[in-house]
């Protein structure tokens, strides 16, 4: 019985990321090719019924939760600025709704920490991924017309590989976290058969095959950062003499890297298919910061910013861009918008107590996962500079968010109390 609802559980929460990635359900409901945003009645629902299941899952086991709960506080003052900014918000019913599913996501983030260990969420995340791989493939195969681009933004696009994503922006930025994630599977060798071992492996190597059938240069250049960055992380493991010239040699290098990148910059954009607007970003982000400083403090209400013509706010942003951008561009931006620095102080108040305590679970923890932390907090911030995934409801990249900051929370109170009897018994 008892394994039988264990297996119930794991399966649970690989179906709810699996939807959080926003794969497959709103792929088969576009009506036509043109890529427009299709109308998704049966997400809501789904989500509805993650979100009571995953509360009625914490209430048999609210002593954990609570003991969980209250490792991080960063993240709870988030998530209560932005139910609050109901108050305030330009788009009432909108922040009211986005807001609690907010709250719903977070909980499940909390849940994930709580039942699983940082290694055996790997695993599960390595089974969502999976499963959207293979129907990637499947659809960019068999059926061509779902998974690959072709009259979507006037064909700009036509021949790229989506798999079962609405772009093929998003199907790239998932595989790049989908890269990541196999690759720490393959690293700490969960499968006790040899002859398997090749699995996690064989999805790393997919993962990136979808990356450049998707042709997305934006997640290439990422997954090449993070792969250099990932032996740098590891080398923080060593003892404090070797890092100092080792950190020394970084900086020499990320600084030459930067003058070359800095000085070629037009050679830079052309190669990457860019201009040095970064594609009109800056010029959306010009005109966002003049709505920024009129509501400094608490912004304009969460997810309030980027909604239609009826909006006030959004409105006089697509009037001065004179195109109807869907977003900031960037998740930092779009943070500052809609809840104001009181936000955004917060959410990086949250992000800097994570990553110090990662780096500090990284100097005494022996396992591959003791990476995950940096690695991930790293790829979440290189992709904001340019998209926006920071903070969104129902979003796998939340989700992860908060019970990356839980589980290091709980697994570095466990190694440190443990080296600590260790040290008192010596």
């Amino acid at each position: 019985m008892y394994s039988f609802s264990k297996l119930a559980e794991k399966i649970f929460v690989v179906f709810a990321l699996f939807l959080s990635t926003s794969a497959l359900i709103p792929v088969l409901l576009e009506k036509d090719s043109t890529g427009g945003i299709p109308s998704d009645p049966f997400s809501p629902l789904l989500f509805l019924g993650v979100y009571t299941v995953t509360c009625l899952l914490i209430f048999i086991r609210r002593k954990s939760f609570l003991r969980v709960a209250q490792m991080d506080i960063w993240v709870w003052l988030l998530i209560g600025i932005a139910l609050a900014s109901t108050l305030w918000t330009f788009a009432p019913d909108i922040t009211l709704r986005r807001s609690i599913l907010l709250l719903g996501s977070t909980l499940f983030g909390v849940y994930l920490a709580m039942r699983f260990t940082i290694r055996e969420q790997l695993q599960l995340m390595a089974w969502a991924f999976g499963i959207i791989i293979i129907l990637s493939v499947v659809f960019g195969i068999a059926i061509p017309r779902y998974g690959i681009m072709s009259l979507q933004e006037g064909g700009a696009h036509a021949g790229s590989w989506r798999g079962v994503m609405t772009h093929k922006n998003i199907l790239g930025r998932t595989m790049v976290l989908s890269a990541i994630v196999f690759q720490f599977v393959g690293m700490s060798n969960p499968i006790k058969n040899p002859k398997y071992r090749w699995v996690p492996w064989m999805g790393y190597v997919l993962s990136i095959a979808l990356i450049i059938l998707c042709t997305s240069k934006t997640s290439l250049i990422v997954l090449l950062t993070l792969t250099i960055i990932f032996p740098l992380y590891q080398t923080w493991r060593r003892n404090y003499t070797q890092l100092i010239p080792i950190t020394i040699a970084i900086l020499l290098v990320l600084g030459s890297t930067t003058i070359l990148f800095v000085d070629n910059l037009p050679i830079v954009a052309n190669v990457v298919g860019r201009d040095l607007t970064l594609t009109g970003r800056t010029d959306i982000w010009s005109t966002m910061f003049d709505l920024i400083w009129k509501r400094p403090v608490f912004g304009y209400g969460f997810n309030a910013v980027w909604q239609d013509w009826d909006n006030e706010v959004t409105a006089y942003l697509w009037r001065v861009l004179e195109w109807e951008c869907p977003y900031g561009h960037n998740g930092f931006m779009d943070l500052l918008a809609e809840l104001g620095f009181a936000g955004l102080i917060t959410f990086s108040l949250s992000y800097m107590s994570t990553y110090i305590r990662g780096i500090m679970w990284l100097r005494i923890s022996k396992f591959a996962e003791g990476l995950w932390t940096l690695m991930y907090l790293t790829f979440l911030v290189i992709y904001n500079i340019s998209e926006s995934s920071l903070l969104a409801t129902n979003s796998i990249y939340w989700i992860l968010y908060v019970s990356t900051i839980f589980s290091t929370a709980i697994e570095y109170s466990i190694l440190n109390n443990y080296s600590r009897a260790k040290t008192a018994l010596s």
